[in-house]
């Protein structure tokens, strides 16, 4: 049966054997006339592009909207987002839940998740990616602290931990919005909001959209380390080959394209 999904804002989706999944979400239903968050999730087949929606089974995820949902092998990691005391129901009353929790593909059950002694702060609009089979979230933004955030973590799915990272090099700003790409053992990063620097009407108008790009390097060659000892203590450049200085130049030089834009979303 063809289900499509409502329309919504900023769910998630992902692949998974032929399958695109898509998640929870903000969404307008039609049997009322206010809005609510959802929990759903449907599942687009790729050969014959009909929707599912799926009958999950177990304790489901809060309802929530702006969260990353990340496959590992075949359970999809559920992160963040922003929900409401309310449940379903849009009452700005928010709450950003920082517990992860696991959906299996193959048995289209929540599974229940044992307790996790660190945890990040919940947040919502942030990346997520998994590497080496694990997970890893950047940035976001919580409202009802007013932070955005620029820390990165990592979760190891076997002993169900986080554990903070602390990257070497000047990392991006605090931002949310971000794009977030693999690219062999690279991260490429670009974009994203952050609050203006100037005073104005608060932090959901004032933004600014950045265009920097930044590169997390999993596996950073004798080359790339020398580079960044050479920005860290600032040593003298004037022998180094021409293509060197020119790559240490563009590793410390920020794109200035940036524009504030006004946005209520996200």
């Amino acid at each position: 049966m063809d289900t499509q999904p409502s329309s919504s804002t900023t769910q998630s989706s992902f692949g998974v054997g032929g399958m695109t999944l898509k998640g929870p979400a903000m969404c307008s239903m039609p049997l009322t006339s206010a809005d609510c968050f959802s929990n759903d999730i449907h599942k687009l087949d790729t050969s014959t592009m009909t929707w599912t929606l799926i009958c999950t089974k177990g304790n489901p995820a809060r309802w929530r909207d702006f969260h990353s949902a990340t496959m590992l092998g075949s359970h999809m990691y559920v992160f963040g987002g922003r929900a409401d005391r309310f449940g379903p129901f849009h009452s700005n009353n928010e709450i950003y839940c920082n517990r992860i929790r696991v959906f299996d593909t193959r048995t289209e059950a929540w599974l229940d998740c044992p307790p996790t002694p660190v945890l990040p702060e919940g947040r919502r609009s942030h990346s997520a990616f998994g590497y080496n089979g694990e997970l890893y979230i950047f940035g976001g933004y919580n409202a009802r602290l007013n932070r955005h955030f620029h820390d990165l973590w990592k979760f190891n799915p076997v002993s169900f931990t986080w554990k903070k990272i602390e990257p070497k090099g000047k990392g991006p700003c605090p931002r949310r919005r971000q794009c977030c790409c693999i690219v062999g053992d690279k991260i490429v990063l670009f974009g994203g909001t952050s609050p203006s620097p100037e005073e104005g009407l608060g932090d959901e108008f004032d933004l600014i959209d950045h265009s920097d790009l930044h590169i997390l390097d999993f596996s950073p060659s004798l080359k790339t380390l020398c580079k960044l000892a050479v920005i860290q203590h600032n040593l003298d450049q004037s022998c180094l080959p021409h293509d060197i200085r020119w790559e240490l130049n563009a590793m410390t030089t920020n794109s200035n394209i940036s524009r504030p834009i006004v946005s209520s979303h996200g």
